[in-house]
């Protein structure tokens, strides 16, 4: 291993590095035309969309100013719409359109395939231990 692989902290940044790059390169492949911010932002409005730009916020872990580049992008794309609330001018809710609908099961299946790549001779419990431990990191940080 490398010797700069003994800090932990450099490990999980180059880790994670790599992650984006093989996330971003299966994207391209399948010619969704989106970004892995832009996938976090559709996952999350899969599981529940029409809500507003704070609560996706929190729902995706990402600032309101991150999340607004993403928005504008994926609004470009025609993947999402930005719904007045009645009665605050002010206010918007975030919804899928009929052309992101059916990227679902491409995006799910691109995540898999990342899951499946990066987790490739590590057992079951091996699984489950990273997962834990991932979310202790975040936890604690």
């Amino acid at each position: 291993m490398l010797e700069i692989f003994d800090s932990v902290c450099i490990l999980l940044a180059k880790a994670e590095q790599k992650h984006f790059q093989f996330t971003k390169k299966l994207l391209e492949e399948t010619g969704l035309g989106i970004t892995p911010g832009q996938m976090v932002v559709l996952y999350t409005l899969y599981k529940g969309d029409g809500i507003s730009i704070t609560d996706l916020s929190k729902r995706c872990f990402l600032d309101n100013s991150t999340l607004t580049g993403l928005l504008d992008r994926l609004e470009r794309l025609e993947l999402v719409t930005r719904v007045d609330v009645p009665g605050d001018r002010r206010s918007y809710n975030i919804h899928l359109t009929e052309k992101a609908l059916p990227l679902h099961g491409q995006i799910t299946g691109v995540m898999e395939q990342v899951a499946e790549k990066m987790l490739a001779g590590c057992s079951q419990e091996e699984a489950d231990a990273f997962r834990r431990v991932l979310l202790k990191i975040y936890d604690n940080l």
